[in-house]
């Protein structure tokens, strides 16, 4: 069984995303996954700037709280909103704020690598959408997930990265958003597995 960290990245509490998270949830505890599930909406997330050179500020209890969640866990699930192309900027400060160097990379004193501190922990981003999911694909190439992929979980480790997509969204009827709910339930049971 898979320690797995779910995060609501919609900044309003009543929303599909929130309601994703949750069958997401349903689904891994009920398969014996332990599941913790924090939501943007309870966070209150600051839009300070990031101590990206460890001057000792004292961070505050959110950043620490889901600083010691990424380090409990195993699997890191995030259901969010695609808006204007990018996610909402309440979800962009917790990227800014919680993975810092020092907790989620390390930079070399020489040269230009650095070592991925999230090595071991896989990641998934369930994002929902109004954009036509072959426009997504096939005219814009799907920009969002590369860079979720490669500059933000991949940047720090995470691997694999996997990535499910709903939409859209606002034209979607009633049995198209339970079958969502359902996708994501299963995706909950099969825990870091899920494919």
């Amino acid at each position: 069984m898979a320690r797995i960290l779910v995060l609501t990245g919609h900044p309003r509490a009543e929303s599909f995303c929130a309601a994703l998270a949750e069958r997401y949830v349903d689904g891994a505890r009920a398969a014996g996954h332990e599941v913790r599930l924090r939501a943007l909406s309870e966070i209150g997330p600051d839009l300070v700037a990031p101590d990206y050179h460890g001057d000792g500020g004292v961070l505050p209890a959110w950043v620490t709280d889901l600083q010691a969640d990424l380090t409990w866990c195993e699997h890191w699930v995030i259901v969010a909103p695609m808006w204007w192309g990018g996610l909402p900027a309440g979800l962009e400060a917790v990227f800014d704020r919680v993975l810092l160097p020092g907790f989620a990379f390390r930079y070399h004193r020489e040269g230009i690598g650095w070592d991925r501190l999230m090595k071991g922990r896989s990641a998934r981003a369930i994002l929902t959408m109004d954009t036509p999911p072959f426009v997504l694909r096939w005219l814009w190439g799907r920009p969002i997930l590369r860079r979720l992929k490669i500059q933000v979980f991949g940047f720090c480790g995470f691997a694999p990265v996997r990535f499910t997509t709903f939409g859209v969204v606002r034209k979607s009827t009633p049995e198209k958003r339970a079958a969502w709910l359902a996708e994501v339930e299963a995706l909950g049971r099969s825990g870091v597995r899920g494919s």
